[in-house]
């Protein structure tokens, strides 16, 4: 991985992370645009309320982790809970490797690449300060 610029580390962190607990899947990855899209749809499948369709974007990690943290034990109930900030203006898509990094006014979202495609697997996530890692409303674990 190559040396993060300052301000980057906290992204580079929590990528890391993501790749430890299993998150990356090996092969080639879709282009950097594509996590940004898939991005941008999860946010508007959580704002016209199909949380179905918002589900389906989780990686299957994250969707199971988020159905496990429900009451009634399904990511659909957990997403309609989650606060989930309304993006705003996409701002920047970074790809390392096998992860995405997707920045919006109010949000960020951290992305794998899979068989499917890009699968999210933080967001509505704020970041903790320098030295910490993001926090996230669904995944980012």
């Amino acid at each position: 991985m190559k040396t993060p610029r300052a301000g980057r580390g906290l992204r580079f962190g929590l990528l890391a992370v993501l790749a430890l607990s299993g998150a990356v899947l090996s092969g080639c990855a879709p282009e950097g645009t594509e996590a940004g899209e898939a991005a941008e749809a999860f946010h508007r499948d959580v704002a016209s309320s199909d949380m179905t369709a918002a589900c389906s974007l989780l990686q299957s990690k994250t969707r199971e982790e988020t159905a496990r943290s429900s009451d009634a034990g399904t990511c659909e109930s957990q997403l309609e809970k989650a606060k989930i900030p309304e993006p705003g203006k996409l701002l920047s898509t970074e790809q390392f490797g096998r992860d995405a990094f997707v920045e919006f006014e109010h949000d960020a979202v951290f992305l794998a690449a899979s068989d499917a495609g890009w699968k999210i697997t933080g967001v509505g996530c704020t970041p903790n300060g320098e030295e910490a890692p993001y926090t996230c409303e669904v995944g980012g674990k």
